[in-house]
């Protein structure tokens, strides 16, 4: 068995001169003396780390699979796949930076492996306006009569205003993570005291949407409407 300061990362060693990597799995309060995985990585031409979040559930052995879900993904020059699922995003990050490392390749970051939506873009209402809310802001932006509506809710009653898309001074992209849920959300930054208004939000799990997508809508929109995108 390994010294303990051989382990890369939760049960795993690297070796960077074999570039092999070794599973020890938990003996006791340690680990067992032989590895009961080893696999020899062959030339690599990319490495590719996923993130993404799902409902917990339980495994066929009992066991509870947490939100949180990460995969390393080598791929070798001659087409095959090395795939490893590790929970623990800090050690799966150090393993994928180790091996991208010793190849001298960029390591990729993406979300989930599979499944992954497009199509996410909010709908616009029967008037052709974009509408968004965000806690007690509501707003509409109508493109068409350059009107930006917004509607902020009181304890009683509402106030509602219209500004003039011209005082828009730029748009802004931003993802923002709430447990296994992040929300992309499109922002006016409206007026010299830089007013932030909600124009476009979705919330799912994290990385099963495309935020690809999200900065090309912003650049998009934001070209429409003659300001700076920041996405």
């Amino acid at each position: 068995m390994p010294e303990e300061s051989e382990f890369l990362c939760g049960d795993w060693v690297w070796d960077r001169t074999l570039r092999e990597m070794r599973h020890y799995p938990r003996h006791k309060k340690g680990h067992a003396e032989e590895p009961d995985a080893i696999e020899r990585l062959d030339p690599a031409r990319r490495v590719v780390l996923y993130f993404w979040s799902q409902q917990p559930m339980q495994t066929a052995t009992g066991d509870i699979m947490p939100a949180s879900q990460a995969r390393l993904v080598v791929e070798y020059t001659d087409g095959r796949k090395l795939d490893i699922n590790e929970n623990n995003r800090a050690c799966a990050r150090k393993l994928a930076e180790a091996i991208a490392d010793a190849y001298s390749l960029p390591l990729e970051e993406e979300g989930a492996p599979t499944g992954r939506r497009t199509g996410t873009l909010p709908p616009r209402d029967q008037m052709g306006r974009l509408t968004a809310k965000d806690g007690r802001i509501e707003t509409a932006l109508d493109e068409a009569t350059g009107i930006l509506e917004v509607t902020r809710h009181k304890r009683i009653g509402k106030d509602r205003r219209e500004l003039r898309t011209n005082e828009i001074r730029r748009l802004e992209f931003v993802r923002n993570m709430n447990g296994p849920n992040e929300t992309f959300a499109v922002q006016a930054i409206v007026g010299p005291e830089e007013e932030v208004l909600p124009i476009a939000t979705y919330t799912a799990l994290e990385g099963w949407a495309d935020p690809g997508e999200w900065r090309d809508f912003t650049r998009e929109l934001a070209a429409r409407l003659g300001v700076e995108a920041r996405a």
